[in-house]
Parts: structure tokens; C-alpha cells; sequence
């Protein structure tokens, strides 16, 4: 379990100066329209250092990934990967290395030499620290490796004993960091470094588990086109325009406006649909409430009437509470019509719609 504490501990000593990196890289460039949660394939390349127990060298092997943002922080994703270790040349051993060979033979007996087919599959999931112009993240997963060993064909391995063998279902867990980088909106480059823990189930060359050190870059894809963001839209309607002064019933020209209004929600996809009335201070508190919920009733059921959905559309008033102009801002109007007319941007009906997306 030493290799399986060491995938762990990995993981944040690689993703300590990566997401420093990216923090700072961030403050000059422009964050991301908006969270884009398509599907994707994910190719890649990757080079593993092999466990010393595996006696064989360094290997470079592909990969490929499937996955799907959850959410701004998370993706789930299932990757396999291949590889193919070949045996080290004996001459090619440094000292210390050629020491433990000698300590192993002399502890375990003959091991020969031999290649690795290594495949695994895993299902990782992958935590974001920002979703920016460079996306740092944390990865860590679990899933079964299968290590297939064959003996070189020579007369050493013929006399001293190789032994081939294979573990097709043994349990392995990773973790590690990367980084992510958009390239548009249809290419990310990405690149990850992760310790690979294999529990080599039938003890391969007499190890009971191989610890492997892996870097992969790829290209991340998306499927699809990406998801419009959804938007919130605010229409102002004169009330002058809709109704005549002090009354709730809409005007032929107010009627037109409204079922604009009806024609344009119409081409669009929504969540819901806010009408608020609102009147100058003129007259009563209580008559200006009044007349504000009559007037935004009225605009709510005209454009129930044009095809709204009534379950998506509410109505309120608001009286004389949200001025545009004030009575200061009035002050020096010298007659009552002058009076309205100074007031004009108060009579109003405000609509807003929210969950705005174009229709496909």
C-alpha cells in the first residue's frame, strides 16, 4: 500500500505550482464566454517511467478519453490507455541499477528479461480549479490494468527459467494534475503528469505491485455545438404609448406594441416572463398602486392572448415607488400638463424575461 499512499501525495505536489501558474497566467487574458459542458473525446500520448521491477524500459504508449463537465469544478470521464514496455539492455544499467539486479537475483533467483504489454481502463474524475484560458486541475481515478509479460527469445531465458505470464483483472488507482487550454471552441490542448499504482494480482517477476510514473498530451474535442448561454432580456413600454392618461385599457397603438412584443418572445426560447406597471406621483399612493397592478395585468393578459404561456407570465405593480424623475427633478414645471409632461419617463411597464435562448 506504500505506491497506493505515494498516488495520492502525487497528486498535490503536482497541482501546488500548476494552479499557482495558472493563477497568475489568468490575470492577463479574458475568461471564457461561459461554462461549456459538452461531450468529448480526448486522444492523447503518453510516456511512462516504469517501475524498476518491471525491468524494462521507459515506454511511450496512447490513450484515449470520453467525458462530460458536470459542473463549473467537475468532469467524469473513462480513458484507456496501451502501452508496450520492452526489456532493458543489460549493458545499459547504471551501478546502483545493476546492484539491486544482482540483489534480486539473489533473493528471488532468475528473472530473465521480457516485454510488458501494459492496457488499463479507468473512470477518473477531474476537479478544476477555474474553467479560465488555462484550466489547472486534479485528477484521480480507479479501474483494472491488465499486465502481459513475454520472455525475450534467447538461451539465457531458455536455461535460467523466464516465466511468462499475465494478470488480466488487477485493481489500479491513479492520481495526479494537468492543465487544460482552450484553443476555440472546438480544440483544448491538454497535458497531465499521474503515478499509476498496479496491483499486479498474479505477481509478475515477483513483485506484488508495479508503481508507474505517466505524462500524457493530447487534444480534448468536444461533440457537438456548443450549448447557447441563456440571457435575460428587458423591454421598457411607454405606458403613454399603451394606454390613454389614468386608464388601464390598451390604446389600438398599444395593442400593436404589445403584440410585437408577443411576435418577438415568440421566436425565442424561455423560462419566464415578468411584467411590472409603474405610474407617476400624481394623484393618490393608493389609486398610483392600483392603477400600476390594472395596467400590468392588462399587458399580461394581451400577451397570454398572443401565445405566452400563462403558467410563465406574472404580473405586478409597483405605484409611484421607482421613480425615474422625481418631483424634485420637476420642480419647475410651471402648469399641470407640463407637470405630466416632465413625469412621462415614470409611466411606464417594464417586462422581463428570463432564460432567454434562440430556438433550434
Amino acid at each position: 500500500m506504500k505506491n497506493l499512499s505515494i498516488t495520492a501525495l502525487s497528486a498535490v505536489l503536482l497541482a501546488s505550482p500548476i494552479a499557482v501558474m495558472a493563477e497568475s497566467m489568468d490575470e492577463g487574458y479574458q475568461t471564457l464566454p461561459s461554462f461549456d459542458d459538452r461531450w468529448y473525446i480526448a486522444p492523447f500520448a503518453m510516456y511512462t517511467w516504469a517501475d524498476d521491477n518491471r525491468y524494462t524500459d521507459d515506454g511511450v504508449g496512447w490513450g484515449i478519453a470520453v467525458g462530460k463537465p458536470l459542473n463549473y469544478r467537475w468532469n467524469l470521464e473513462l480513458r484507456a490507455t496501451y502501452t508496450n514496455l520492452v526489456s532493458d539492455n543489460p549493458a545499459d544499467l547504471s551501478a546502483d541499477e545493476a546492484l539491486d539486479r544482482y540483489n534480486r537475483y539473489e533473493k528471488y533467483g532468475f528473472q530473465g528479461t521480457g516485454d510488458f504489454e501494459v492496457g488499463d481502463i479507468a473512470v477518473d474524475g477531474l476537479f478544476f480549479f477555474s474553467r479560465g484560458a488555462v484550466q489547472p486541475f486534479l485528477l484521480a481515478g480507479l479501474g483494472v490494468i491488465s499486465d502481459d509479460f513475454s520472455c525475450d527469445a534467447n538461451w539465457a531465458n531458455y536455461y535460467g527459467g523466464c516465466k511468462s505470464g499475465s494478470n488480466k483483472y488487477s485493481f489500479m488507482a491513479e492520481a495526479g494534475a494537468g492543465i487544460l487550454v482552450p484553443m476555440g471552441e472546438y480544440a483544448s490542448f491538454r497535458v497531465d503528469g499521474r503515478y499509476r499504482y498496479d496491483d499486479n494480482s498474479s505477481d509478475l517477476r515477483d513483485s506484488s505491485e508495479f508503481g508507474d510514473w505517466i505524462v500524457t498530451a493530447g487534444i480534448a474535442i468536444p461533440i457537438g455545438a456548443r450549448a447557447a448561454k441563456a440571457e435575460t432580456r428587458h423591454y421598457e413600454l411607454s405606458a403613454d404609448a399603451l394606454f390613454g392618461f389614468n386608464k388601464d385599457t390598451l390604446s389600438p397603438t398599444g395593442v400593436n406594441n404589445v403584440n410585437n412584443l408577443a411576435r418577438e418572445l415568440d421566436t425565442v426560447n424561455y423560462n419566464s416572463v415578468q411584467v411590472d406597471g409603474h405610474t407617476d406621483p400624481i394623484g393618490s399612493d393608493a389609486f398610483n398602486q392600483d392603477l400600476s397592478e390594472r395596467r400590468a395585468n392588462t399587458v399580461d393578459n394581451q400577451l397570454v392572448s398572443q401565445g405566452v404561456p400563462s403558467d410563465r407570465i406574472s404580473a405586478r405593480g409597483f405605484g409611484e415607488t421607482q421613480l425615474k424623475v422625481t418631483e424634485a427633478d420637476c420642480a419647475g414645471a410651471s402648469s399641470r400638463a407640463a407637470l405630466i409632461e416632465c413625469f412621462q419617463p415614470n409611466r411606464r411597464v417594464e417586462v422581463t424575461v428570463e432564460g432567454v435562448t434562440p430556438k433550434k
